[in-house]
């Protein structure tokens, strides 16, 4: 259906030329203002009937170019169908907002030029030349579709600001910008949606949103404090979330009021609105107050029995992770240092901390149980040798134009006897023959025995869970390198030896942890050395020690006594030197044949007892027991 034009009694006519022989809209001239299309139809007071259903949007500009007289070039995108439903007539001087409401609804806008009216896309509209208006009054800014571009100077709000508020208002394609240095906000959309946010800026642009620059001077309080503390309550909660360990979002640009310090002159500058700053005075002189008594943050505690050193780690791990009442991030660790010259804990905490801290450390600063611990070492070792043998040898002399024989056995005998080394019993026998073969022979029987017995009591003590380290003994040299300088007298050499000091004796390292029932566990490391006559080894260079050592931990109650090593070893060696197939003979086969027999026997024992001593009294009567036991021996040494 094509709507005709009506006459205002209902009769259709058709569309004439006007008194001038001119479409109704033609371009104006160029020394004029330049009307709209609007305000060009305004007069026309024709009643026109619409109705479209499923009509291409061609079909439809093209039908009201021929009523209205208005030139349209639609863009090579512009197309598809609409449907409009206008039971009542529209005058002719409202049809072009009309089809302006057709266009927004199909996502199309119309761009006025001279003498054409350009139906672009939306996105396409921002970038054309459209009407540019001035003015942030609602009430001046027509409510139709007619994409525009409006300047709204603002008086008193912030352009950044404000237009962040409105920004989700646009409909789609629509841009807004912002222009800080004239405090001015830039809207393409169309006229209808301007003036929706218009009359939200008018809203918001109202005395007092100006931000203003006031200066705080502090007498009492830190500038660098107290900006953090006004600046969490300003947030409205959101310290609260940080505290919890959430991340807090930062405020967006402009939005918040900016309190700066001013660590030169501990002064507040403030940044922002008049209400903020009547918030930010009343918080200034609440808390800009001198420290109240008993306020501050450092304290010293002076320890009577523990050691500062040792309770200052056990306080810092312990109350790493506490939050203290008046941090300025809302959470700060506690500051604990040890003053070894004065034994004391110098402590940085609020003081409702502190007096928590101090409920701790009067339970850590207790006197500490001594214990005596008493040992017994007992070692008997024997070690017996039996040696038995015989080597012979003979020997004749060597004659011109003749081949002698010769035929001995080194088993060990014959070497120790022409070195002066032989030991035991040697008896030989020695023949020169009528041919003058000499036969000689040497039987050697020895038998040595030997025996140590370590009987030592060492005693030492310490505090509980304290290490107490005790060595009773002897600095012995040993060799370690010996070598013969460059002489001519072979007989008597010069020998340069290397000695290296070793501890030979008891040393005793033990850790008593007493236990609240009263057993008490000992970590025991002890090392036991003696040096010894050994039955083969003679020489001083390099003499022989008897080495025990034992590791272990070990409970028990205080007086008790408990044995934590024993050790019955029992070594036989035996060496047998001979002559093959010789030596196997029975009988003769002992003078091929020289046998070495050892054995070794080693019995350890060790005997603790600890004594625990929980005050000066208990310390004292043990102290007076042991000298009770000394004096017989101190007599006896008079």
């Amino acid at each position: 259906m094509v709507p005709m034009p009506m006459n205002r009694f209902g009769q259709q006519e058709s569309a004439a030329p006007n008194a001038t022989g001119t479409p109704p809209f033609s371009a104006p001239a160029r020394d004029v203002t330049v009307p709209t299309v609007a305000e060009s139809l305004q007069d026309r007071d024709e009643l026109v009937q619409v109705n479209f259903e499923d009509v291409e949007i061609r079909t439809v500009l093209k039908t009201i170019g021929e009523i209205t007289g208005i030139n349209f070039i639609p863009h090579q995108s512009v197309s598809g169908t609409v449907t409009v439903m206008s039971p009542t007539p529209i005058r002719l001087g409202d049809i072009y907002p009309f089809l302006q409401s057709i266009l927004d609804v199909a996502g199309y806008a119309a761009v006025e030029a001279d003498n054409v009216v350009k139906i672009v896309p939306k996105a396409e509209a921002t970038k054309r030349n459209l009407q540019v208006r001035i003015g942030a009054d609602p009430g001046a800014i027509p409510k139709n579709d007619a994409m525009v571009t409006q300047i709204l100077p603002l008086r008193y709000g912030d352009a950044t600001e404000i237009s962040q508020i409105v920004q989700p208002l646009l409909s789609t394609g629509a841009q807004m910008a912002t222009y800080p240095r004239t405090n001015s906000i830039m809207v393409t959309d169309t006229s209808a949606n301007i003036h929706h946010i218009a009359q939200i800026v008018a809203q918001l642009d109202v005395e007092g949103s100006r931000e203003n620059v006031t200066l705080f001077p502090l007498t009492h309080a830190s500038a660098q404090v107290l900006s953090e503390q006004i600046v969490r309550i300003l947030d409205g909660g959101q310290g609260s979330t940080a505290a919890s360990g959430r991340a807090r979002p930062a405020p967006a640009e402009g939005q918040s009021t900016r309190v700066l310090p001013d660590a030169r002159t501990n002064s507040l500058i403030v940044v922002g609105s008049e209400q903020n700053l009547d918030t930010i005075r009343r918080l200034v002189a609440q808390l800009d107050v001198e420290r109240p008594t008993g306020a501050d943050n450092v304290h010293v505690t002076y320890l009577k029995n523990a050691d500062a050193n040792d309770v200052a780690p056990s306080l810092e791990a312990a109350l790493a992770g506490m939050r203290l009442t008046d941090a300025v991030d809302g959470r700060q660790q506690i500051q604990v240092t040890a003053d070894a010259s004065t034994n004391s804990l110098i402590i940085v905490a609020s003081p409702q901390d502190f007096t928590m801290i101090s409920q701790i450390v009067e339970k850590l600063d207790i006197v500490r149980e001594q214990v005596l611990v008493e040992m017994t070492i007992l070692e008997v070792s024997e070690e017996a040798l039996k040696e038995l043998g015989v080597d012979w040898a003979t020997l004749d002399e060597a004659v011109s134009n003749s081949v002698r024989g010769f035929g001995l056995t080194n088993l060990g005998p014959r070497v120790n006897f022409l070195g002066g080394d032989l030991e035991g019993l040697a008896v030989g026998a020695w023949q020169n023959g009528s041919t003058g073969v000499q036969i000689g022979a040497i039987l050697q029987a020895l038998q040595k025995k030997s025996g140590v017995n370590i009987l030592s009591t060492p005693h030492v003590l310490t505090s509980n869970h304290r290490k107490a380290r005790i060595v009773v003994g002897e600095n012995t040299p040993f060799v370690v390198q010996s070598r013969v300088t460059e002489t001519t007298d072979f007989l008597t050499p010069t020998v340069i030896k290397q000695y290296e000091y070793k501890d030979v004796g008891i040393t005793l390292e033990i850790t008593p942890h007493v236990s609240q029932s009263g057993l008490v566990r000992l970590q025991i490391d002890g090392e036991f050395t003696k040096l010894i006559d050994s039955v083969t080894a003679a020489s001083s260079d390099t003499p022989t020690t008897a080495k025990r050592s034992a590791q272990t931990v070990v409970t028990m109650g205080s007086g008790n006594t408990g044995v934590i090593g024993g050790l019955i070893r029992d070594d036989k060696t035996r060496i047998v030197n001979q002559i093959p197939l010789l030596g196997d003979v029975p009988l003769v086969g002992n003078l091929f044949r020289w046998q070495r027999d050892r054995v070794q026997k080693t019995n350890l024992l060790i005997f603790i007892t600890p004594h625990v001593m929980t005050d000066a009294q208990q310390l004292q009567d043990i102290t007076n027991t042991k000298r009770d036991q000394m004096l017989p021996l101190l007599e006896e040494g008079r």
